[in-house]
């Protein structure tokens, strides 16, 4: 069976290098190689590019002969939320791709186990009301902040390097060398071009 591996941080692997290792390391030790993880910059509420070509080709290449598990270390890394990963394991495009969630189970998803999917089902709810009870007592702090007077909102990361990206490339530089210069995301770097090439276009 092969195994492959998806990451993913919600800003991006310098500001949450810690999380990034941690997936890296989890994955490696459930037997994932380097050429098969799939790592990702993204929100899970917004575009996954890298995880929807991931399962797309995976859905094209598993055969009987050929099964695919991808592993994420923890449900919330792949899913949005328990229903989703639900509807991925137990109706999946192809059967031959299986899931693999260690916080979940230690072993393949099984759709047709009913005493693991039981399991399976209870440990997602409780991770999910944790995830919720988690968002309820932020919104609750940054509403009490903003009322006092005190909220500033989030620190900003590669934002606050806007200048440095742009005095970069102007001199020539690739996305990648700044990403590395300047210690953060390469995502991160792409979409500070991208905002700056729309604010050109809208200013002519």
């Amino acid at each position: 069976m092969e195994k492959w591996g998806y990451i993913r941080v919600s800003v991006d692997r310098v500001t949450q290098a810690a999380g990034w290792e941690d997936q890296i390391a989890t994955l490696k030790e459930l037997g994932v190689a380097d050429e098969n993880l799939n790592p990702e910059e993204a929100s899970t509420r917004g575009p996954r590019p890298v995880f929807e070509n991931m399962l797309a080709k995976a859905n094209r290449l598993a055969t009987p002969e050929r099964k695919i598990c991808i592993c994420a270390a923890k449900m919330d890394r792949a899913f949005r939320d328990l229903a989703a990963a639900d509807a991925a394991i137990t109706h999946p495009e192809n059967p031959n791709v299986i899931w693999l969630l260690p916080d979940l189970s230690k072993n393949p998803l099984d759709a047709e186990d009913p005493t693991q999917m039981l399991l399976v089902r209870m440990m997602g709810a409780v991770a999910q009301f944790e995830r919720d009870r988690l968002a309820e007592r932020r919104a609750y702090g940054i509403a009490k902040a903003k009322r006092d007077g005190k909220y500033k909102g989030r620190k900003p990361t590669a934002r606050a390097k806007t200048p440095e990206v742009l005095k970069l490339r102007e001199r020539g530089f690739k996305p990648d060398e700044i990403a590395k210069q300047l210690e953060i995301g390469r995502a991160s770097v792409f979409r500070i071009l991208r905002d700056h090439r729309e604010g050109m276009a809208r200013g002519r």
